[in-house]
């Protein structure tokens, strides 16, 4: 029953057979798999329905195709497709199936229902010989090929850049565009339209056109210079449509392609190893679609110079050497002669003692060099160079000298030594041939056996070590001799006795704060005889026992500092020298430490104008600076924009204001929400209970770009002309001073305004007569103020150079400082 009910639903009130699809006709591409269905449609009469649910409604479902045969299974072939319905498929339709396609049916077994399709297989539209890239040859006739096809035939539209096609100068045909004289306009790209009207297919093809222009040679060289035997490079290039095709030929008439030592790379000839005969004139081909070019060069071939070696020779002293240098080449060469670390030749006549004369002789060309009367410093080697337009070439010869001993490089003519220190003398002696050295002490030969002595050294140098512990009669003079064939030569050496170094002049207490002290140390009057090492200091409280001395050790010429120091404590310090034999006597002195006081200015690390990484933020880092006795509490940070103006950095804007209480060893803040590419100051001071120290400044830069938390981009900002900026500076300026006197008038009685109103209308009151005078102060306590607003406190000591004497201390008054509105420290 539930079959019935839903066959009664869809039914309509005649019986019928209806084929999907359902336009009329209908049209398919051949080659896809395509369908249609064939179901009935109608309603069972009254009398019938109790046996609707035995019989179906429509029976004897069949398809025939257009030659009258009922089609079966196979391609094309039909399948049940459920009640009342049968489908017709193809898998793969052609042309031939087109044709009139016919259901039938029985409608309750009795009557008979029909229906007719026309179905049209269609080829769809297909692009032949339709090339996406054509090329025409300039000048010549060219032709644009497509041809679209179809069943049934579409119809062709051509376009240029999007443009109909004309025809004053082209011919357009079935199988592309004749164009009899190509031009450069008529590159560009071509669309190709294909429509099929009785399908409605339409499709498209674009195909880019470039037109060729012959190649024109517009780099070769005339002549080209080559060395024998070395491997050049020559180019040849031309201008042209691609592809160009590069041929070479040489004087031979030879395919330089396929010959040996020859490599052809397009445009460039590689010569691997020019041959002395491999000159002459060489010519390079050039060719594409649209035409050849031939350009020619000459080929000259050089030889580089050959110098035969020299002859090395030996002098003596005083007397005269020669050299004699000898080369070919071509063409000849000229001729040099320098000696070694001297790149400069000589000339004939040089220093009144150089002789240079030049000859030829056949192929060779030779030049004589003479030294007249040599000295030991004329002795080493002798470049000779030979140069001509093929390149150079450098042999060196070697001239000796023989001369006596020489004993001017001995490093000293005076040596410290002391005990259980050896002492030990170096002798050098300069000579050619090698010269013999001996010792002596005071005139005497040394005994080797001598146990007091060490002789040890080579052919040129000696060395004397001598022991000084415990031994008597080692200290005076030396004297070291040198002698060969030529003559001989002395040195004395003075063996000298060193000490330990004297006490140091004066301890001077250079810069004190409360906790640190920085000294200048007056060095001992004798040294020793040898440099001061290093100082020694001891420092302790004065009334502590001597287990609490701390000992520490300076470098000289090193900063000597003493921190941690207790405020108001009186030290006692020690200072001895030492050098390398001991160390001398004690310098004492005694100070009286600062009482506790503000703590030292910051040092910040980050340098002046430096720019920050980004446009919009910057980390500044500084030194905790000494806290002269009580401990940092915090540090104060302000910072804002300025410009740099005639009198330097001037403030442009309000300032903002940051406490850290929390740091590490090197504190640090970053800025946010900065401008980019802007200038800004940071001042950053200290605080312990007794008060702030002084501000430490540095200005930065931030970068310039775009920022992305909120700020708009320095790209995208609207651009004012600088008058404009100009005068709206000098009118905020302006109104900065009017409320800047109204507050002074107001507040302090002074200003402008007050000037005027005290001119105007008089003397003022006798209870104000104590507050002008005040005013006119106020500009200097202005000065003190601390982030805009001043606290009342004691005015503190930030340098030694306020300290009173130590004795005075505990005298010191520390007046009060007025509370004044201002927003910057100074």
């Amino acid at each position: 029953m539930g079959h019935s009910s839903q066959l009664l639903l869809v039914s309509s009130t005649e019986p019928r057979l209806v084929i999907s699809p359902s336009q009329r006709p209908l049209f398919a591409p051949t080659g896809k798999p395509y369908g249609l269905l064939c179901k009935g449609d109608g309603k069972m009469p009254e009398d019938d329905a109790e046996d609707l649910e035995n019989r179906a409604l429509f029976t004897d479902i069949k398809w025939i195709n257009p030659r009258g045969e009922v089609i079966q299974e196979g391609d094309p072939g039909v399948k049940d497709s459920g009640p009342n319905t049968l489908k017709l498929s193809f898998r793969e339709p052609k042309v031939e199936d087109s044709g009139s396609y016919k259901c039938t049916a029985l409608y309750g077994n009795t009557q008979p229902l029909e229906e007719v399709v026309q179905l049209n297989f269609y080829d769809d539209i297909k692009f032949e010989g339709c090339e996406k890239v054509q090329n025409l040859v300039f000048g010549k006739e060219g032709r644009i090929r497509c041809s679209p096809v179809g069943n049934p035939k579409p119809s062709i539209n051509w376009e240029k850049n999007k443009q109909q096609v004309r025809s004053e100068r082209v011919l357009v045909t079935p199988e592309g565009i004749v164009i009899p004289t190509v031009a450069k306009e008529d590159a560009g790209i071509y669309t190709v339209e294909a429509f099929v009207p009785e399908t409605g297919t339409n499709k498209y093809i674009d195909i880019t056109v470039n037109v060729l222009t012959p190649p024109r040679i517009n780099e070769l060289p005339e002549t080209f210079i080559a060395i024998q035997g070395e491997e050049y490079a020559i180019t040849c290039r031309a201008e042209g449509s691609e592809p160009l095709e590069y041929s070479w030929i040489d004087h031979q008439s030879r395919d330089l392609s396929s010959v040996e030592g020859f490599k052809v790379n397009g445009g460039l000839l590689t010569i691997y190893k020019v041959d002395r005969y491999a000159g002459g004139v060489y010519k390079c081909n050039v060719k594409n679609p649209a035409g050849s070019d031939e350009a020619s060069f000459k080929l000259d071939v050089q030889v580089r110079p050959t110098i035969v070696p020299l002859q090395n020779i030996t002098a003596k002293e005083s007397e005269n050497a020669q050299l004699e240098c000898r080369a070919e080449g071509m063409p000849k060469p000229s001729l040099s002669i320098r000696k070694e670390n001297n790149y400069q030749p000589f000339h004939d006549g040089e220093e009144g003692r150089i002789e240079m004369e030049q000859v030829d002789e056949g192929d060779f060309r030779i030049l004589r060099f003479r030294i007249i009367g040599v000295k030991k410093a004329d002795g080493g080697l002798y470049y000779c160079k030979a140069s001509n337009a093929a390149g150079d070439a450098e042999i060196a010869g070697h001239i000796e000298i023989q001369y006596k001993p020489d004993m001017s490089l001995t490093p000293t003519d005076s040596v410290k030594a002391w005990s259980a220190n050896p002492a030990n003398l170096s002798c050098i002696a300069q000579a050619n041939p090698n010269a013999s050295l001996v010792w002596k002490y005071e005139g005497q030969p040394i005994d080797k056996t001598d146990g007091r002595y060490t002789i040890y050294g080579g052919t040129s140098y000696s060395n004397l070590l001598v022991k000084t512990d415990g031994q008597y009669g080692v200290f005076g003079t030396y004297t070291c001799e040198a002698s060969n064939f030529l003559g001989d030569s002395t040195i004395n050496i003075a063996l000298e006795e060193a000490t330990a170094p004297g006490q140091v002049t004066q301890i001077v207490f250079d810069k004190v704060t409360s906790t640190t002290i920085t000294f200048r140390l007056m060095g001992p009057g004798n040294t020793g005889g040898l440099p001061i090492s290093y100082y020694i200091m001891k420092y302790k409280i004065a009334n502590e026992p001597n287990e609490f001395e701390v000992t520490v050790e300076w470098a000289k010429d090193t900063p000597y500092i003493l921190s941690d120091l207790k405020p108001r404590a009186k030290y006692h310090f020690s200072v001895a020298a030492r050098n390398v034999v001991g160390e001398g006597p004690w310098q004492n002195a005694e100070y009286i430490m600062p009482e506790e006081t503000v703590p030292e200015p910051p040092a910040i690390i980050t340098e002046q104008e430096t720019i920050s990484d980004y446009p919009d933020r910057f980390e500044v880092r500084w030194e905790v600076p000494n806290d002269n006795g009580e401990v940092i509490t915090m540090f104060e940070l302000r910072y804002f924009k300025v410009e740099r103006g005639i009198k330097g950095w001037g403030q442009v804007d309000k300032a903002i204001e940051k406490t850290i209480r929390n740091w590490d060893r090197n504190p640090s803040f970053e800025l946010t929400g900065l401008y980019p590419d802007t200038y800004y100051k940071i001042e950053i001071r200290a605080t312990n209970k007794i008060g702030n120290s002084l501000p430490e400044s540095v200005v930065i830069r931030t970068r310039a770009g775009e920022v992305t938390d909120g700020h708009i981009s320095t790209l995208d900002e609207q651009v004012v002309s600088l008058p404009i900026i100009i005068a709206i500076v000098l009118v905020a300026l302006f109104v900065v001073l009017v409320i800047l006197d109204i507050t002074c008038f107001f507040r302090f009685h002074c200003g402008l305004l007050y000037l005027m109103r005290y001119r105007t209308c008089g003397r003022a009151p006798e209870k104000m007569q104590g507050s002008l005078e005040d005013g006119r102060a106020c500009v200097k306590e202005v000065s003190t103020a601390n982030n805009g607003k001043i606290k009342s406190e004691p005015r503190s000591l930030s340098s030694p150079d306020q300290l009173p004497p130590p004795d005075k201390l505990s005298q010191y008054e520390e007046k009060p400082k007025h509370e004044v509105d201002n927003l910057a420290f100074e």
